[in-house]
């Protein structure tokens, strides 16, 4: 799939390829989302013959957009899409519905599952699903989520459910077991007890009551917790194995972070101001994997 920056003018929907079903709350949520983060999913698009592009995955993400934009006509000024072949534009939008109607702990599992026993790179499953770099990163965070058991599986759970976003694991993975229940329970939960106040909100969502918690009220909690709170020698560990590095001393790291914070700011300018739709694409994704 390439990549390309299009302009609102250059989209149309077709109701051929559109999503049936209304989902109001969804929309709404959907909505707040890409005003505070951005779109973090490029749509899909296909070329017709006159030149335009029509939607084949992202009908909502662009009527988000076109809210957003009603409000504030300055944002999304382009918007990010991936060109598909146009002559495949209705696979494309089956099979992206098969992998939307998962639940991300599904998601998570399914892309651990086709990357451990079927040998699948990562990268390829993300493109074949049709998400970034750093959402396959995401994924990869929830699986190890479920994996480490207790307040973070059933966090996983309240990601389902739409209650708190999926979007940032690794703000709840740095915690140790304590660190997360001093976030919930000083937070959100007033007092009661993590698992109590979890569960309840579960069936308060299954009943239509999500009332999502925003990712920035998440990462403001997670930031700034006591030194206890954090996982920091699991941390270092993660980084090494991250970023390939086998003999990381406490100084190399800080050093590392130092330089990833550089290279983070040269790649977003490269972003920015390159002419190169690829290079564009690249230096965005680069600093998606580094944040």
């Amino acid at each position: 799939m390439k990549y390309v920056d299009l302009s609102r003018e250059d989209l149309v929907l077709s109701k051929e390829l559109s999503r049936s079903g209304n989902a109001k709350q969804f929309e709404e949520h959907l909505k707040s989302s890409i005003e505070e983060i951005g779109l973090a999913e490029p749509i899909k698009v296909a070329k017709r013959p006159d030149g335009k592009y029509v939607v084949v995955d992202g009908t909502m993400r662009l009527r988000a957009i076109d809210a957003i934009r009603e409000a504030d006509p300055t944002r999304f000024v382009t918007i990010a899409a991936y060109v598909v072949d146009f002559e495949q534009r209705f696979e494309l939008r089956y099979q992206t519905d098969i992998y939307q109607d998962l639940l991300p702990s599904q998601m998570a599992a399914l892309m651990e599952h086709l990357h451990e026993v079927e040998h699948v790179r990562k990268v390829d499953i993300g493109r074949y699903v049709g998400v970034s770099g750093p959402t396959v990163r995401n994924y990869t965070g929830l699986w190890r989520m479920i994996q480490r058991g207790g307040l973070l599986a059933k966090l996983v759970e309240l990601m389902d459910v739409r209650v708190i976003p999926s979007s940032n694991p690794y703000a709840w993975l740095r915690l140790t077991p304590d660190g997360i229940r001093t976030v919930l329970e000083r937070a959100f939960s007033d007092g009661e007890p993590a698992e109590e106040w979890i569960e309840q909100r579960i069936v308060r969502a299954r009943r239509g009551d999500v009332a999502p918690i925003p990712r920035k009220m998440i990462d403001a909690e997670t930031d700034n917790l006591p030194p206890d709170c954090y996982r920091e020698d699991e941390e270092v560990r993660t980084l090494k194995r991250d970023l390939g590095l086998r003999r990381a001393q406490p100084q190399q790291l800080a050093r590392i972070a130092e330089d990833t914070k550089t290279a983070i700011l040269h790649l977003t300018e490269v972003s920015k101001r390159s002419t190169d739709v690829v290079l564009q694409s690249v230096a965005r994704s680069l600093v998606g994997y580094l944040q």
